[in-house]
């Protein structure tokens, strides 16, 4: 465990105009929001990628200190888990643990990884909880992302954990749903495409996302199916000038507009449950692109759920 995030920022003023997220954090033990951070790229390091998410936390933490506060909302930082030894399976544990004791308090998670690994552990998080607290409801996962994820291997990696998930599911009689959005057919085998197919996974191409209304059909035909949502964002499904640093940057990549529009109808169903955002590699960032844009993300995560909060 890291020590915990000092969070600061530009000061204008005590003044509720002038208010930051810094200023604003941590004043709730029962918040409507809690941040969570999962310090780990072990499991990009097995998959032979890029190291360097385990860093990214702390540092997205920084971009989202001084983001303005245009309406209140309670959000709280329970700090970091961190990989020791390289026992990433016991982090990934642990990270479910946090996620279902957050979810079972009435509180929506935002994990902010580390690698996609981090995926595992939050999904952990959300089929326990929906087991204690609602049996019989479904998740689905929605996976913005360039890669399936669903990678056979020995161990667990940044490639396995939708096929890990898909394991749980299996061992408890739990059907499994799934949908990726943005994937890319040069960055996945044709392996990959038939274990997609033999889960009855939904894959949208990332050259067919510009297509706004055929995928908001695609997506509200998933979200009608299941009870609970979980969205996971790897950063890499982003155009590798908006999101350099990631351990597999985009050679196509989706732009911001289409993904808020797909966001804001996910968020609008109100089934959205736990958010992660993963794979931000700050050692490989041009300009803090990638963390302002994983900060951005978790911010308008925020504002989209208080903007539909009635007033």
């Amino acid at each position: 465990m890291s020590d915990p995030f000092v969070w600061s920022g530009r000061f204008d003023g005590d003044d509720v105009c002038h208010r930051r997220l810094f200023q604003v954090i941590n004043q709730s033990k029962n918040p409507h929001f809690g941040l969570l951070g999962f310090e780990s790229d072990e499991g990009v390091r097995r998959n032979q990628g890029r190291l360097g998410a385990a860093v990214a936390p702390d540092l997205i933490r920084k971009q989202m200190a001084s983001f303005p506060v245009h309406q209140s909302f309670s959000l709280t930082d329970f700090g970091n888990v961190s990989v020791e030894h390289q026992n990433l399976e016991a982090a990934q544990a642990q990270l479910g643990e946090k996620v279902t004791t957050l979810m079972n308090q009435g509180i929506t998670p935002i994990v902010l990884g580390g690698g996609h690994e981090t995926a595992y552990g939050s999904f952990q998080g959300i089929f326990h909880h929906v087991a204690q607290q609602h049996p019989n409801e479904s998740i689905g996962i929605i996976n913005f992302d360039a890669h399936f994820d669903l990678r056979s291997a020995d161990e667990n990696t940044s490639g396995t954990p939708f096929l890990n998930a898909a394991h749980l599911c299996q061992a408890h009689d739990q059907p499994f749903h799934y949908l990726v959005l943005g994937i890319a057919a040069h960055a996945n085998t044709r392996a990959l495409f038939d274990t997609a197919d033999q889960l009855n996974a939904t894959y949208v191409m990332d050259t067919a996302l510009a297509d706004l209304k055929q995928t908001l059909n695609t997506l509200t035909t998933f979200v009608n199916t299941v009870d609970h949502i979980y969205i996971t964002i790897d950063l890499d499904v982003f155009s590798n000038f908006i999101a350099p640093g990631v351990s597999a940057p985009a050679v196509r990549g989706i732009s911001v507009a289409t993904f808020e529009a797909l966001f804001i109808h996910l968020i609008d169903s109100g089934k959205v449950r736990l958010l992660d955002i993963v794979e931000c590699n700050p050692n490989f960032d041009i300009d803090q692109r990638t963390t302002k844009l994983a900060a951005f993300i978790a911010y308008q995560f925020i504002q989209y759920h208080i903007q539909k909060e009635p007033s």
